[in-house]
Formats: C-alpha cells, sequence, structure tokens
C-alpha cells in the first residue's frame, strides 16, 4: 500500500476523496469494475449531483452563457463542479484546433484516483473524471456542450488527460 500519510497531506485528501478513491480502487482490484462500467457509473453520479444541485437551489446561482457551449461556459462550468468537489488539486483546460478542449490534470494532485490514491494495483488508470464532467457539465448548460473523445483519461507524464469535442 502506498504510504497514504504522505498521500493525504500532499494531496489535501478529505474523508470523502479518501473514501471514492479507495471504494473504486477496492472495486477494481476485484475485477468488478473496469473503465467502461466507471463511465457508467460516473454518468449515474453526475445525474444524481444534479439533482442535488436542484434541490439546494444551486443552479439558480450559476452564470449564465449566451452561448452555453462556448470554451468560456464550459470552463467556468468544470471550475464549479471542482469548486463544489474539489476533485482535482492542479488542472488545465485547453482550447485546441477545431472545437476540441483538452482537460490535463496534476496527477500528482488528482483527489480520487483509484490507484494514486485509493492505492489500487491495477493496470490502467480507472478514471471517473472525464465522464463525470461531461455528463455534469453538460447539465449544468443544458445541451449536450462536451463530447468525450477518449475512453477514459490517458496518462502522459505528470498528467492526465482527456479530450473532449465542443459541440458549438
Amino acid at each position: 500500500m502506498a504510504d497514504i500519510k504522505k498521500i493525504v497531506v500532499e494531496r489535501d485528501i478529505n474523508p470523502y476523496h479518501s473514501f471514492l478513491s479507495s471504494f473504486f480502487a477496492g472495486f477494481a482490484e476485484m475485477g468488478m469494475i473496469n473503465q467502461g462500467s466507471m463511465n457508467i457509473v460516473s454518468k449515474r453520479a453526475a445525474e444524481y449531483l444534479y439533482s442535488y444541485f436542484e434541490a439546494k437551489d444551486f443552479l439558480s446561482k450559476l452564470e449564465k452563457f449566451e452561448n452555453p457551449d462556448s470554451p468560456e461556459s464550459v470552463r467556468y462550468h468544470v471550475d464549479y463542479v471542482n469548486s463544489m468537489l474539489n476533485l482535482m488539486g492542479n488542472y488545465e483546460l485547453e482550447v485546441q484546433e477545431q472545437n476540441e478542449i483538452t482537460l490535463q490534470i496534476a496527477s500528482n494532485l488528482c483527489r480520487i484516483c483509484p490507484k494514486g490514491v485509493g492505492g489500487a494495483a491495477i493496470k490502467g488508470t480507472y478514471c471517473p473524471i472525464p465522464t463525470f464532467i461531461e455528463k455534469l457539465v453538460n447539465l449544468l448548460v443544458g445541451k449536450d456542450a462536451l463530447d468525450l473523445q477518449t475512453s477514459g483519461i490517458k496518462k502522459e507524464g505528470a498528467n492526465c488527460i482527456a479530450s473532449y469535442k465542443l459541440t458549438s
């Protein structure tokens, strides 16, 4: 097992992060979940969180954008989701050519990684974030603004990267 004390301090892990990451890690190690099923579960979780935001009247406080599928709107909503859940310690959204946007997460600061935080001894990433972000941002803007182009997240050096197409 990884040095959990070091991870908790370095990544600023709260009890919910620890619970989620170790929960995902346990399922992954037992072979009960893979990236495909993680994507399905992440979409379901996004729908439930959206309902929570509705129930708590958080949606009325969100900024309205003339073009809800603009890069500015997507960035605002990803920032909002992360401010509410504190999933990613350091991340960047970069607009590429052809209406593409990439989400780059500093892998050593992600707070719910089944491997890096949950200690899963698995191949692959089993990351819930790309699909969760896609579904929740689409719900928050009221249309399909993002279309995930990767099956999950790709680890490249010190970053984990997900690619999306903007539908505008």
